[in-house]
Protein backbone atom coordinates (compact mmCIF):
# COMPACT_ATOMS: atom_id res chain seq x y z
CA UNK A 1 0.00 0.00 0.00
CA UNK A 2 1.19 3.67 -0.82
CA UNK A 3 1.98 5.61 2.01
CA UNK A 4 1.90 9.26 2.04
CA UNK A 5 5.15 10.44 2.12
CA UNK A 6 5.42 8.03 -1.29
CA UNK A 7 2.65 9.67 -2.72
CA UNK A 8 4.01 13.08 -1.72
CA UNK A 9 7.38 12.25 -3.19
CA UNK A 10 5.63 10.78 -6.65
CA UNK A 11 3.83 13.45 -6.96
CA UNK A 12 6.40 16.03 -6.77
CA UNK A 13 8.62 13.98 -9.27
CA UNK A 14 5.30 13.92 -11.48
CA UNK A 15 4.96 17.90 -11.20
CA UNK A 16 8.73 17.73 -12.86
CA UNK A 17 8.47 16.21 -16.11
CA UNK A 18 6.75 17.27 -19.35
CA UNK A 19 2.82 16.29 -19.90
CA UNK A 20 3.69 13.21 -22.59
CA UNK A 21 6.24 11.44 -19.29
CA UNK A 22 2.83 12.03 -17.31
CA UNK A 23 1.33 10.08 -19.73
CA UNK A 24 3.38 7.41 -19.70
CA UNK A 25 4.01 7.34 -16.16
CA UNK A 26 -0.23 6.52 -15.94
CA UNK A 27 0.15 3.95 -18.45
CA UNK A 28 2.40 2.32 -16.63
CA UNK A 29 0.61 2.43 -13.08
CA UNK A 30 -2.42 1.39 -14.82
CA UNK A 31 -0.51 -1.54 -16.52
CA UNK A 32 1.02 -2.93 -13.14
CA UNK A 33 -2.70 -2.30 -11.75
CA UNK A 34 -4.12 -4.61 -13.97
CA UNK A 35 -1.34 -7.18 -14.01
CA UNK A 36 -1.23 -7.34 -10.26
CA UNK A 37 -4.95 -7.93 -10.56
CA UNK A 38 -4.70 -10.84 -12.89
CA UNK A 39 -4.65 -13.20 -10.12
CA UNK A 40 -7.83 -12.07 -8.42
CA UNK A 41 -11.06 -13.73 -7.81
CA UNK A 42 -13.21 -12.82 -10.96
CA UNK A 43 -16.22 -10.95 -9.96
CA UNK A 44 -19.21 -12.40 -11.55
CA UNK A 45 -21.77 -9.96 -10.66
CA UNK A 46 -24.08 -8.55 -13.37
CA UNK A 47 -23.74 -5.33 -11.52
CA UNK A 48 -21.69 -2.32 -13.55
CA UNK A 49 -19.23 -0.46 -11.77
CA UNK A 50 -18.27 2.67 -12.33
CA UNK A 51 -15.11 1.19 -14.05
CA UNK A 52 -17.19 -0.84 -16.06
CA UNK A 53 -19.21 1.97 -17.76
CA UNK A 54 -15.72 3.40 -18.18
CA UNK A 55 -13.98 1.12 -20.27
CA UNK A 56 -17.04 0.24 -22.29
CA UNK A 57 -17.14 4.00 -23.34
CA UNK A 58 -13.83 4.16 -23.95
CA UNK A 59 -14.18 0.67 -26.41
CA UNK A 60 -16.96 1.78 -27.88
CA UNK A 61 -15.53 5.45 -28.63
CA UNK A 62 -11.98 3.67 -30.40
CA UNK A 63 -14.26 1.07 -32.09
CA UNK A 64 -16.32 3.54 -33.83
CA UNK A 65 -13.56 5.40 -34.45
CA UNK A 66 -12.26 2.87 -36.44
CA UNK A 67 -15.28 1.46 -37.98
CA UNK A 68 -16.52 4.33 -39.56
CA UNK A 69 -14.14 7.64 -38.53
CA UNK A 70 -14.83 11.37 -38.81
CA UNK A 71 -14.03 13.08 -41.20
CA UNK A 72 -12.58 16.67 -40.46
CA UNK A 73 -15.39 19.55 -41.65
CA UNK A 74 -12.49 22.09 -41.47
CA UNK A 75 -14.67 23.76 -38.34
CA UNK A 76 -17.31 24.89 -40.71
Amino acid sequence: MLTRAQATEIIQALRQLPAERVREVRDFALFLKERSARGQPVNESDEWTEEDIRDFLKGSIEYADEAAPWESDGGD
